[in-house]
């Protein structure tokens, strides 16, 4: 038990806030972009790092979200919601040759993924798409400069490193852009056209002295949070812990001895 009683796991996590003036407040409590046609709301609570996407169909036509033709930008940087590649199932035979080499054969499938979505007339569906969890790595890191305080991030106050920002000074702006299309009975398009969403990072917190579990389970009630973990200090747990293991050998060994 000595590595886990070296080691220490902190948590990254940061605020979303929507700053779209178009936006209505849906029954969960929760910013959306809504008209007579579409409601669309994003979720960053994933354990994942990917974004959940509702889509509500208001019409009273079939729906077709066209995935290759959304995006997600980062700081101006797209991201598609689907990436475009492709699972490889199968098996490989090979087999010698006279010479030496080798030859083969190869059976499976290749299963793509989902690039459409169909919602049907005042239906919804979900998805998760786009991992934004590296990007919020690389541009806010594990070593921001914040504030400590107690600060109550969920329901009691902890100690916390953070930093609070308006749409002006944040360091990460983000946009989705969903291409739909009403489709008649023909499932032929009636109309196409494209909901915007923006966000900025309002706040970003480091938290420690909370376990994945806890964290986890205050993030199901808090969708405008993401989140990522850093664990430290296993190796140096470890090392100890061989130390004191070939300590015991030895002092074994020596009562061995004089007996």
């Amino acid at each position: 038990m000595l590595p886990f009683l070296f080691s220490c796991t902190t948590h990254y996590i940061s605020q979303w806030q929507n700053y779209d003036k178009e936006n209505v407040l849906a029954d969960d409590g929760n910013l959306m972009m809504k008209n007579d046609t579409i409601g669309v709301s994003h979720a960053f609570n994933s354990t994942d790092g990917t974004v959940l996407v509702r889509i509500e169909n208001y019409s009273q036509n079939p729906m077709l979200i066209n995935l290759t033709k959304s995006a997600l930008t980062i700081n101006g940087k797209t991201f598609g919601y689907v990436d475009g590649k492709s699972t490889v199932r199968g098996w490989l035979d090979t087999f010698g040759s006279a010479d030496g080499g080798q030859f083969g054969s190869f059976g499976g499938e290749i299963a793509g993924k989902t690039n459409t979505l169909f919602v049907p007339p005042h239906s919804y569906v979900e998805g998760s798409f786009a991992n934004i969890q590296p990007e919020v790595r690389k541009i806010v890191g594990d070593g921001f400069q914040g504030n400590r305080v107690d600060y109550p991030l969920f329901d009691t106050p902890a100690s916390t490193t953070l930093s609070f920002y308006e749409d002006t000074n944040s360091p990460m702006k983000l946009s989705s852009f969903i291409n739909y299309s009403l489709i008649d009975e023909d499932n032929r398009p009636i109309s196409t056209k494209v909901v915007n969403q923006n966000f900025y990072m309002s706040g970003f917190f480091e938290v420690k002295n909370m376990g994945n579990m806890e964290l986890n389970r205050n993030l199901l009630t808090r969708e405008d949070l993401g989140s990522y973990s850093i664990s430290r200090g296993h190796g140096a747990g470890v090392v100890l812990f061989l130390a004191g293991l070939v300590g015991l050998v030895v002092v074994l060994a020596d009562l061995v001895d004089e007996e």
